[in-house]
């Protein structure tokens, strides 16, 4: 083996909490976990060639703060020598999964739970280490395949845009076995309502468990993509976890297909960067204004249901309490306040280029940053080292949609967000 040539591993370790433990995903759920349905997993995936080295770790949790991804880097820094720059965390956004890891996110009910948080960071650095012990000599490939019938625009249906583009990276070991596979794919993990009080990683974990039926001793890494503005609402049939196997297996018969088209080679190249970020803050209203407007909306609310009156108007009244409600606690929360800080990520693995993004980007930024990418294959990983919320597109800020109004940004962070993208994947 070439000292350049590739190494790799990986790990998987199970991250599922205890019966009891809060739940994250809706303001609308009651109660706490009753079950598991199915076990949480975290995959660290690490990387090594021409000295340099890199980290992709994928959660099944809604998702993580900065602040606790940094301290989770400098662990995994000090126990492997691996800069902050190789690592990076993606989460799948299940909206079944444990509360925790977002003490702070403006607009969200969160729950931190330092605990649980101090366990899964356990948990990660033994991976890393274990990881280190078993790189093996390997050879990647990249392809990508189209999926449909699993998520579409949750705005509109018809004719909104949907990214059906499924970017899948196939990593073998000296044998020519796969691996890892790293699939990303953009759609809220959302088959399972507020009312499910059972753990699940959702029909990412489907896909996941689908796809180790045919390979047992290959990890499958999910990561999310252009998930703002796109769910399984207009696809799934019901809220049931039949439904979510049905649609997780769709996805998983795509990847299985791309998985045989790809050819691998060893000698790869691994960069990685971060960039800092500041995201402007909206003005905010008054919140004395907006407790009135949500009282006036709830009672209309209400009128509305013992009316009979269509499922579209109450759902349109509904996003419109919903933004009130989130626009009256970032109030709170943000009031003085012109930004956020946060982070971009480039991880970029030969002829694949992960660009994370640290919160919920629209389709339409996701299609722009893929059509203009100086490189032959870029995955936008939303939920990526952080979660600050909604980067909707101009057309959802005019359109008033519900993550218009709950987002805490001005109407050109999207535009924002794609400048700052492009110029960092041109200036690797």
């Amino acid at each position: 083996m070439k000292i350049e040539d590739l190494r790799a591993s990986v790990i998987r370790v199970d991250i599922t909490p205890s019966i009891g433990s809060p739940m994250e995903g809706y303001g609308e759920r009651k109660g706490v976990s009753q079950g598991i349905h199915d076990s949480l997993f975290a995959h660290l995936l690490l990387l090594e060639a021409r000295n340099e080295r890199a980290a992709l770790i994928t959660l099944d949790l809604l998702g993580v703060r900065l602040s606790i991804t940094d301290r989770i880097r400098a662990s995994i820094g000090r126990a492997i020598n691996l800069s902050p720059s190789g690592v990076m965390l993606a989460c799948s956004h299940t909206h079944s999964g444990p509360a925790g890891f977002l003490p702070d996110v403006p607009g969200l009910r969160t729950h931190s739970d330092p605990e649980f948080q101090r366990t899964v960071e356990r948990k990660l650095i033994q991976a890393a280490e274990q990881a280190e012990l078993h790189l093996e000599p390997a050879s990647l490939g990249v392809a990508c395949g189209h999926v449909n019938g699993v998520g579409s625009n949750r705005n509109d249906p018809e004719g909104g845009p949907f990214d059906d583009e499924v970017i899948v990276l196939r990593l073998d070991n000296q044998d020519g076995e796969p691996l890892a596979v790293v699939m990303n794919f953009g759609c809220h993990p959302t088959v399972m309502g507020h009312e499910n009080l059972l753990l699940s990683a959702d029909f990412p974990g489907v896909t996941a468990d689908t796809l180790r039926m045919i390979y047992p001793e290959t990890a499958f890494l999910f990561t999310n993509g252009s998930s703002g503005d796109v769910s399984t609402r207009f696809t799934r049939r019901e809220q049931t976890f039949s439904e979510m196997e049905r649609l997780g297996r769709i996805l998983a018969g795509e990847v299985l297909k791309v998985m045989h088209e790809i050819e691998t080679q060893r000698n790869v190249l691994i960069a990685h960067r971060l960039e800092e970020m500041k995201l402007p803050l909206r003005q905010f209203p008054d919140v004395k204004e907006m407790q009135t407007k949500i009282q006036l909306l709830a009672e209309e609310l209400e009128i509305l249901k013992s009316s009979g009156a269509s499922h579209g108007d109450i759902r349109r009244v509904f996003t419109q309490w919903q933004g009130a409600v989130g626009q009256a606690e970032m109030a709170k929360a943000l009031g003085g306040k012109d930004e956020i800080r946060t982070q971009l990520h480039l991880l970029k693995i030969d002829g694949l280029s992960l660009i994370g993004l640290p919160g919920e980007p629209f389709t339409s930024t996701v299609l722009e940053i893929k059509a203009k990418s100086p490189f032959a294959h870029t995955a936008v990983v939303s939920y990526a080292n952080d979660e600050v919320g909604y980067f909707p597109d101009m057309e959802a800020f005019e359109s008033e949609t519900y993550e218009a109004l709950i987002s805490p940004y001005r109407k050109d962070v999207a535009a924002m967000i794609t400048e700052r993208t492009l110029a960092l994947l041109q200036e690797a």
